[in-house]
C-alpha cells in the first residue's frame, strides 16, 4: 500500500512511502543518487502496476531554495524526473514566509508545473499564505497532472476552494478538524513530512475523526495514490 505520499524519513516504512529527496543530491551521470535507490524495475513493469518499489521518490526546488536554483540544479532535476522510481515532481510551490521575493517564486514553480506536464507526473505543493496565487496559476495554466498541496493546515475556505480546483490535500499530524469532515474521502492522502508520528498512527487518529475504520481508509489512500502516482 502507498499510504505516505510524502516523508523526509529515510526510515519510511518500504512500499508505503514516497521519499522527497533533494535536488542537488542527484548526479548528473548514472548510477542514479544515493545507494538506497531501486533501479532493478523496468518503466513496463511500473506502467502496469505489478509492483511497488521499495520506496518510491519526489525531487523538486522547494521555494525556500528558489533563488539559489542554478542551471544545474535545472539540468539535474529533469534528468532525475525521467526515472521511473520517481514518482512525483515536488515539493515546489509559494512560501510568503520564504526569503525569495514571490515573482521569483512563481517563475520557478511554473517552471515545475511545465516539466510535471511535460512529464507526465504529478506535482507535490508546499503552499503557505499564497494559496489565492496558487488558485490562480492553477486556473491559468489548467494542469492535467494531478495537484497534491502537501500538509495543508488552512481553514475550510481556503480548503473548499481548492476543492473546487480538484486539488488533492494531504493531511499528516496537523489538520483543522473541520477540514477533514468536510474533506470527501476521494481527495484525500496522508503523509509524515517531517513528524516523528508513523503513517498509521496518523491514519488512525483520522479514521476515527472521519468515524471510518482504519483499514478501510488505507484502502481508500492506496486508490487515490494509484490514481494520482501510477496513472501510467
Amino acid at each position: 500500500m502507498l499510504l505516505d505520499i510524502h516523508t523526509h524519513h529515510v526510515s519510511a516504512a518500504q512500499g508505503e512511502s514516497i521519499l522527497n529527496v533533494d535536488v542537488e543530491d542527484f548526479p548528473l551521470t548514472a548510477p542514479f543518487p544515493p545507494e538506497h535507490f531501486p533501479t532493478s524495475v523496468s518503466m513496463q513493469d511500473v506502467s502496469a502496476r505489478k509492483i511497488f518499489r521499495p520506496c518510491g521518490y519526489s525531487a523538486g526546488i522547494h521555494p525556500w531554495k528558489a533563488f539559489e536554483a542554478e542551471p544545474e540544479d535545472w539540468e539535474r532535476l529533469e534528468w532525475a524526473v525521467k526515472h521511473p522510481a520517481v514518482l512525483a515532481i515536488g515539493e515546489a510551490g509559494l512560501d510568503k514566509f520564504a526569503s525569495a521575493d514571490m515573482t521569483l517564486q512563481k517563475e520557478v514553480f511554473i517552471r515545475q508545473i511545465m516539466l510535471s506536464e511535460s512529464i507526465g507526473k504529478p506535482l507535490i505543493i508546499h503552499c503557505v499564505k499564497a494559496f489565492n496565487e496558487l488558485i490562480e496559476l492553477k486556473k491559468k495554466y489548467c494542469p492535467q497532472m494531478p495537484w497534491v498541496v502537501h500538509g495543508f493546515r488552512n481553514n475550510l475556505n481556503i480548503a473548499r476552494q481548492l476543492m473546487n480546483e480538484r486539488i488533492y490535500f494531504s493531511l499528516g499530524e496537523k489538520y483543522q478538524t473541520d477540514v477533514l469532515q468536510n474533506l470527501p474521502l476521494e481527495r484525500l492522502l496522508t503523509e509524515t513530512d517531517e513528524s516523528e508520528w508513523d503513517i498509521r498512527t496518523i491514519i488512525g487518529r483520522i479514521a476515527r475523526e472521519k468515524g471510518v475504520e482504519a483499514s478501510y481508509l488505507c484502502e481508500r489512500i492506496n486508490e487515490n495514490a494509484r490514481k494520482i502516482f501510477f496513472r501510467r
